[in-house]
């Protein structure tokens, strides 16, 4: 047994769940662990994406404990997908399926909820969005008689962790619901009011870095958002420093007091700590383009006779010959559309003779990402920025992307030195709320 004191942070993604073990005083990774997220629920329509809450408790259940097992542990912090939701009964049993961020049932159809919503509050909430995918059960008559309260993946996971009867939800994630605050960090009576949303059923929201309970005697802290954790997990100069994560979505970061000139559903201004804001711009596909591209040539590798297995190596390959001949294909990479408008599709553009070529195509998609994510850092306020730091594995295992990124971002690129960032991050916040 390992007599240190020690910090778990866990976080719940949508393909991988991850935990971290920290030496509590030094912030040293004593220890990495990653599971596959096997929780998703298939289902015959495109637009549903939904996973199973139950798996997910289990798989984290079964990693804490192994943890447990092994350390010292003084306190448990968490963090996970954003945006997704499910209904829980007041004894913490799973009502519904996760409904994740990539969910699309609420913007279905003419005169859809998203629409139905935004024309009743005169505040746009994308399809994915936690109140927006709410407000579609609600209609459709698919919420439970019996009482039921609602909470991300990551307010489920800690509810169940503490034994509570309600779950608590940090401002981090009550914000990626819609219809939050952030003036006054809840969310918004008035519009829960027209849209018919009851307070009650909605989680706890808090502000506060603070322990709501404990598992097996250790602390456990509210948990916050995979984007606030990644941040506070990745860069150790906050005010000077533009983030970039490249996951299955991708997303770019910057912290300032700065309040929004205006609401803007492509850069969001994210509660961080209470006091200062998150502008975060982020990108359906992201690191999705990538797996499209290699999915297409893998097809077409098999029906060659060859081994079905990933070929991000080969394309890698390609990309940096691609970026050298500098005969590269215009590629927008808004293949699943935007926040704002999600029936927006990419667009490939000026092809020719000279660069109809694989090489091309790679290059030309690791720039469409990048340059995605570059536009919405210009909507942000970005004066004095002048560190570049980026996280995910879409960054560290590719490092062509690396290249593009200080290319079209015209600054050096940094990466930290550890993995699972916003495991990090949830780490340091279940420290900091003891």
């Amino acid at each position: 047994m390992d007599n240190k004191k020690i910090a778990v942070g866990v976080d719940i993604g949508t393909t991988t769940i991850s935990g971290i073990v920290l030496d509590a005083g030094q912030k040293q990774v004593l220890q990495i662990y990653n599971v596959p997220n096997d929780s998703k629920i298939t289902s015959e329509n495109s637009w549903e994406f939904m996973q199973s809450p139950e798996r997910i408790w289990e798989i984290v259940r079964e990693l804490l404990d192994d943890i447990l097992a092994n350390y010292s542990v003084t306190s448990i912090g968490v963090t996970g997908q954003m945006h997704g939701i499910l209904l829980i009964s007041p004894d913490g049993e799973a009502l519904s399926p996760l409904y994740t961020w990539q969910d699309m049932q609420a913007s279905l159809g003419e005169n859809s909820s998203c629409e139905q919503l935004e024309n009743l509050t005169n505040t746009r909430v994308p399809a994915g969005y936690g109140l927006a995918t709410l407000y579609h059960l609600i209609q459709k008559n698919m919420v439970p008689k019996k009482p039921y309260v609602t909470g991300t993946i990551m307010d489920f996971i800690t509810m169940k962790l503490c034994g509570l009867s309600r779950p608590v939800m940090h401002i981090t994630n009550a914000a990626s619901w819609g219809l939050f605050s952030t003036s006054l960090n809840e969310f918004d009576a008035d519009l829960l009011e027209k849209a018919g949303i009851a307070e009650a059923v909605l989680p706890l929201v808090t502000a506060q870095k603070k322990v709501i309970g404990d598992y097996q005697n250790i602390p456990v802290a509210v948990a916050i958002g995979d984007n606030q954790a990644a941040f506070m997990g990745s860069v150790t100069h906050p005010e000077i420093s533009v983030l970039i994560n490249v996951g299955t979505g991708s997303q770019v970061s910057v912290l300032s007091k700065e309040l929004p000139k205006e609401e803007s559903l492509l850069v969001e201004a994210r509660p961080f700590d209470g006091k200062q804001l998150l502008y975060s711009g982020s990108c359906l596909c992201g690191g999705r383009s990538y797996a499209l591209l290699e999915q297409f040539f893998r097809r077409f590798a098999t029906k060659c006779g060859l081994e079905n297995k990933p070929y991000f190596d080969v394309i890698n390959s390609l990309a940096k010959e691609g970026l050298a001949s500098g005969n590269i294909v215009n590629i927008s990479t808004t293949f699943a559309g935007t926040r704002e408008n999600p029936n927006l599709r990419g667009v490939i553009s000026q092809i020719g003779e000279e660069n109809f070529t694989p090489e091309a195509f790679a290059a030309g998609l690791l720039i469409g990402m990048t340059e995605e994510l570059y536009q919405l850092y210009q909507k942000m306020p970005h004066d004095g920025i002048t560190k570049l730091v980026a996280s995910g594995n879409g960054v560290r295992k590719n490092p062509v992307l690396r290249q593009v990124i200080e290319e079209v971002f015209r600054m050096e690129l940094t990466i930290p030195d550890h993995t699972e960032e916003a495991a990090f991050g949830a780490a340091m916040f279940g420290i900091e709320a003891r």
